[in-house]
């Protein structure tokens, strides 16, 4: 059987790998690695605004990257619109693939519609437009989330990757062939060493906004103060908003957390796993989430998941037993799970194997890319 042809579509890929900053980005990476060692050959286009001409390099004996100049406008969907289905049967003739794997919608499946070809297309669902709509306070943006879920909801290809239960609920029905595969997480978070012991140090991993919800963290954490508790927080990402860099900072200046909550900024992937070996716990406060990676790599290098339990969440963690969850709307839910871990090195180390264990059954990256490939081949 001659190896499977992929060519795989991921806008917005930075050419230096050092500035990838979790998200899709790093998902795409990581199933990358995992295809490394199959009989597969591997194209994976990023159209990019940070190049002036095309530049490629070889990733992998067989996975190569390609970026693209995405163009002069200053909007993404309208550069697509214009070179996009150029710039894919370019591709195409060069490179004749068996699948093309779109790791984002709308805008793509707006470009393969205008492409003739004899590869099938799939499609990897990493965001969910409707419920982003749902939390929008602005009317305007409202009406273009809504109208974002809308083209979404109308564009899919026929073959679909969901990455969770939720996600298949949500959009199943309307597509032909459906497949469940969660992110890939590759082997350095899985080498981390076991920690010994509790030091009481807390992690936050990724943009800092309304929606991942550090509020509601610090308060919990100034809860836990005052009851003697305290821990150190590290904060691994950074602010969207201004007005919210504002209201976050006052709080923890006018609760005196100032000498606990530690702001890092964007950090390399070597660093992100320096800081995960040396805490303790993850938390992930948000409102609303698909299918967090950072909860995989965490899980992969042993550490405790404490996380609401908000959209694909709870397909991720099960409670008490591999991670906790908690409700938004509970009384105090988080702090209480966290004073029962303060300190607590026994119950610590118990949670961290079984969260290790289970993320390898799960997310491992040569697992995923086997799943990964099986549905391809169901496809062709």
């Amino acid at each position: 059987m001659k190896p499977l042809r992929i060519l795989m579509l991921n806008p917005g890929m930075p050419v230096d790998p050092d500035q990838v900053k979790g998200g899709v980005v790093s998902a795409v990476n990581n199933l990358l690695l995992g295809f490394s060692s199959m009989d597969v050959e591997v194209r994976m286009v990023s159209f990019n605004k940070e190049i002036n001409e095309r530049t490629s390099r070889k990733l992998y004996p067989n996975v190569e990257l390609h970026f693209l100049p995405e163009g002069p406008f200053p909007f993404h969907s309208l550069n697509y619109f214009m070179k996009g289905p150029a710039l894919l049967r370019q591709q195409i003739r060069e490179f004749d693939p068996d699948i093309i794997h779109l790791q984002t919608g709308n805008t793509f499946n707006f470009i393969r519609r205008s492409v003739k070809t004899r590869a099938k297309f799939v499609q990897t669902i990493h965001g969910m437009a409707r419920e982003e709509a749902k939390r929008k306070k602005k009317w305007r943006d409202k009406i273009a989330w809504q109208l974002n879920a809308y083209l979404q909801d109308k564009t899919f290809p026929d073959n679909v990757v969901h990455l969770s239960e939720f996600s298949l609920k949500l959009f199943g029905k309307q597509i032909k062939h459906n497949t469940i595969i969660p992110n890939a997480i590759v082997p350095g978070f899985f080498n981390i060493q076991t920690k010994k012991g509790m030091d009481n140090r807390l992690l936050y991993m990724g943009v800092i906004d309304n929606n991942k919800n550090i509020s509601y963290l610090l308060s919990q954490m100034k809860i836990l103060m005052d009851e003697g508790k305290t821990y150190e927080l590290d904060v691994l990402g950074d602010f969207l908003v201004p007005a919210y860099k504002e209201e976050v900072m006052a709080y923890i200046r006018d609760n005196g957390l100032e000498p606990y909550v530690h702001f890092r900024g964007w950090v390399t992937q070597s660093t992100v796993l320096q800081y995960i070996a040396k805490n303790d716990i993850l938390v992930v406060s948000s409102k609303h989430e698909s299918l967090p990676m950072v909860i995989a790599e965490a899980k992969a290098a042993g550490k405790v998941v404490v996380a609401s339990a908000v959209g694909g969440i709870p397909e991720m963690i099960k409670d008490t037993e591999d991670g906790y969850l908690f409700q938004l709307s509970g009384n105090n839910e988080l702090a209480r799970i966290l004073a029962n871990l303060y300190s607590n090195s026994t119950l610590i180390e118990s949670i961290s194997s079984k969260a290790r264990a289970s993320a390898l059954e799960k997310h491992h990256c040569d697992k995923v890319a086997a799943k990964t490939v099986d549905f391809y081949r169901t496809c062709v």
